[in-house]
């Protein structure tokens, strides 16, 4: 539990290092050591507006996260007694044969389902409903008409189903014993005034951060570029080229050509990807020459020695030692904070501060209202509200036009038609995750 906690924290840090644009930074080097006058230019920040909010945590929010770290800490064992009901997660071995021949894809002897989640064809999953574990089943079924594989399509099938074990889930009960077991604290009652304490502090972190984040997206917007550094445009460069490799491993790994990739999951094509990787790479020169000239024009800096004690924090908010970071992460946690950047978030966290310091509070409408006008927000919903204004009046335009609606009307239809019909061979189709597991045997039940 407490190690799910520490995973969870870093992450979030991790991710403040991602959205400023970044990079890992080594104290060797001190990044854009240069007047910066001549490369960037930096709106005025010093009377922007701001809001406070205070958070607030239930009773219920308290409770949900207990739940949570209960589940977490339940146990899971495979059980070779039982009958099989509704919500189960069981493991089967199974058989498949059209016309008494095995088919390719139509077996596998380990193969893990939900009941009640995992799709497959009709009848499969019902038809193991209430039948005893080791308990082996015959199921006269038919591959929907529609079925993805047309070598299957519509036959009859013939499928031998031994019910090789379920999971039991034994989770814990919330009581002192456990408080103990897994925290500092001795009773259910202190363990709750903690956690409502803890959750109260990272969501009022967490909105304290929305605030500063949207101020710092708002400096970024005004500020302009007049030249780029060759050699940090060029790092930013390797990074956005290192992106694209990442990209297309993953294109690999899903079985898709790059092209197909960009086109589907990226929405655009080479030549848009290429503009979209040079964007990339200025802006993440640009937000860092932003960062590191009002820096240092505001005197604000972060020293190692505070480095390392913030770092210090972090652990004991999270129940690590140096040791144990260590141990369970296999990298010291300077280390690990040196190579994702928390030294450059730590100094972002401490400029946004120096600029909420210079700035005058509103309310959270005046505040969202001069977000969304700044960040040009407020000409998209504009756009959106005439875009909808023109179709109502089509819409109305349209009236009497019966021909046209009618035909307008038999296209929809046949659209929503073929959506069905693809819904309807997904659904009745089998688990993906199947042919995953079995590693080609289990495609009968797909």
């Amino acid at each position: 539990m407490k190690k799910k906690l520490g995973i969870v924290f870093l992450a979030l840090v991790l991710m403040l290092t991602l959205i400023t644009g970044c990079g890992k930074k080594t104290e060797e080097v001190v990044p854009y050591n240069y007047d910066l006058t001549e490369y960037v230019k930096i709106p005025d920040y010093h009377d922007l507006p701001f809001m406070t909010k205070t958070a607030e945590i239930t009773d219920e929010d308290v409770e949900k996260e207990i739940q949570s770290l209960l589940e977490y800490a339940s146990t899971v064992e495979n059980s070779t007694t039982g009958v099989v009901e509704d919500g189960d997660t069981i493991n089967i071995a199974f058989a498949g044969k059209i016309d008494g021949e095995l088919f390719e894809g139509g077996s596998s002897e380990s193969y893990d389902l939900t009941v009640g989640t995992t799709s497959m064809i009709d009848g499969f999953v019902e038809g193991l409903i209430g039948k005893n574990v080791g308990e082996t089943v015959t199921l006269d079924l038919q591959f929907p008409e529609e079925y993805h594989s047309a070598e299957v399509a519509g036959k009859p099938v013939v499928f031998e189903v031994t019910i090789n074990s379920k999971k039991i889930v034994t989770k814990p009960e919330f009581n002192d014993a456990f408080v103990q077991a897994n925290s500092e604290f001795q009773t259910t009652d202190e363990f709750r005034t903690n956690l409502k304490e803890t959750l109260t502090k990272q969501a009022q972190d967490s909105i304290d951060a929305e605030v500063k984040d949207a101020l710092w997206s708002v400096i970024l917007n005004g500020a302009e570029a007049v030249q780029y550094p060759e050699e940090e445009l060029a790092t930013a460069t390797t990074a956005a080229e290192e992106m694209e490799a990442e990209y297309k491993a993953q294109a690999t790994l899903y079985g898709m050509e790059w092209e197909q990739f960009l086109e589907l999951l990226m929405g655009t094509d080479e030549a848009g990807f290429a503009e979209m990787k040079e964007e990339y790479a200025k802006n993440m020169v640009l937000s860092d020459m932003v960062l590191y000239k009002m820096a240092r024009d505001e005197g604000v800096t972060v020293s190692q020695s505070e480095f390392e004690e913030k770092v210090k924090e972090i652990l004991a908010a999270n129940n690590f030692t140096e040791e144990s970071f260590q141990s369970s992460y296999g990298t010291t946690i300077y280390e690990f904070a040196e190579d994702n950047g928390w030294k450059t978030s730590f100094l972002l966290e401490r400029l946004m501060d120096k600029v909420i310091e210079y700035g005058h509070e509103v309310s959270e409408e005046e505040f969202n209202e001069y977000v969304d006008h700044e960040l040009g927000r407020e000409q998209d919903h504009d756009h959106e509200h005439e875009e909808a204004e023109e179709g109502e009046e089509v819409e109305e335009g349209s009236e009497g036009e019966g021909e046209a609606s009618e035909t307008e009307e038999g296209a929809a239809e046949t659209e929503e038609g073929s959506s069905e019909t693809e819904e309807g061979a997904s659904e009745e189709g089998a688990s993906e995750e199947g042919s995953e597991q079995s590693e080609g045997e289990g495609n009968g039940g797909n």
